[in-house]
């Protein structure tokens, strides 16, 4: 066979997608091509408000599932959900630029390293910042380089914890 010939690649359905209506046919089609639906009105009013409790866990939960333990970052993600529900809208507006709460974590632990401020008191504004602002403070020449400098650092402490004995020279090429 050629090499030089790029076959097409080959796209696997997704294992399940899901489908809703406003009327309340739930609808679950898998990769296999079996559907499963669920008429949500006929199920039992408990089990109605189960399955609104635990949506609701579910949709905040998502919201600070990257925060590895930072509370700010966690407190002020589901907040911000919350305000958002309230305010009629489904998508946080993070799903834009895909920055989640490792990123702003991170973005929030620079910023008071160079400000010489409380990190839980800058990781409240920058979650509450907008996806411009972030950007903007990103780009800053100071903070990048400052989180490069975190990146640098993180790396140097995982490598001395990995030390394997062995050095560069080692590796061969």
């Amino acid at each position: 066979m050629n090499q030089d010939v790029i076959q097409d690649e080959v796209k696997v359905p997704a294992f399940c997608r899901k489908d809703f209506t406003e009327d309340g046919l739930f609808t679950f089609t898998f990769g296999n091509g079996e559907v499963v639906t669920l008429d949500t009105n006929t199920l039992p009013e408990d089990q109605k408000f189960n399955l609104f409790m635990h949506g609701v866990g579910a949709k905040c939960g998502d919201s600070y599932a990257g925060a590895k333990g930072d509370f700010t970052v966690a407190i002020a993600a589901v907040q911000k959900v919350i305000d958002q529900l309230m305010a009629d809208q489904w998508c946080a507006s993070r799903a834009s630029s895909g920055e989640g709460a490792p990123k702003i974590g991170e973005l929030s632990q620079a910023i008071a390293n160079l400000k010489s401020m409380d990190v839980a008191v800058v990781s409240a504004a920058v979650a509450k910042a907008t996806d411009d602002q972030r950007k903007a403070w990103r780009k800053n020449a100071a903070i990048a380089a400052e989180i490069a400098r975190m990146r640098a650092e993180k790396a140097a402490a995982r490598a001395a914890k990995e030390d394997t004995g062995g050095t560069a020279d080692d590796i061969t090429l």
